[in-house]
């Protein structure tokens, strides 16, 4: 297994639109930089994915499009834009994945029933093994976040770290 993390759509001018949105992901926030951090401490390829949506004014160059306060991108990390849920539609993502000589697809962002879920099904497609990071995909209400972890295969950090080859450490809760 060579996983390349992805994180999905965690821009602001989503959470502008939803305050559930926004709850949401500020409860998952700190799983999310978690799973960033452990595959930058690793050296594994991480992939940003941003969402353009004109009607809503989620385009590059504005406020809107940037990733939300508490997460970065570095110059390392393979950035996406897309303009469909699945990320996979139109973009160079798969071959991106590829190019990294990876495998497997372990997905954290937003939103948990549209662009993270519809990702998660087209890997199999792109012939990727994927899973969800437990407690850092967000989603516009509750339900639509279990849901997604019932039906998707999930990793805590904790096994996310050990794939990767850390020591996993007792202070993960996930």
């Amino acid at each position: 297994m060579k996983p390349a993390l992805i994180v999905i759509d965690v821009q602001n001018g989503w959470l502008e639109m939803s305050e559930r949105l926004k709850q949401s992901v500020t409860e998952r926030i700190g799983s999310m930089s978690e799973a960033i951090s452990i595959f930058r401490k690793a050296r594994a390829p991480i992939i940003f994915t941003y969402h353009s949506y004109a009607e809503r004014g989620i385009v590059p160059g504005t406020k809107e499009f940037e990733l939300i306060p508490g997460l970065t991108a570095v110059a390392e990390d393979v950035k996406v834009l897309k303009n469909h849920q699945n990320a996979f539609v139109k973009t160079a993502l798969a071959h991106m994945i590829r190019d990294k000589g990876c495998d497997t697809v372990i997905l954290i962002g937003l939103s948990a029933l549209n662009c993270v879920l519809a990702t998660y099904l087209a890997s199999y497609d792109e012939g990727f093994f994927p899973y969800i990071v437990r407690g850092a995909v967000a989603g516009s209400d509750e339900g639509s976040v279990k849901i997604l972890e019932k039906i998707c295969d999930t990793l805590s950090l904790r096994a996310v770290a050990q794939i990767l080859g850390q020591n996993p450490s007792v202070s993960f809760m996930n």
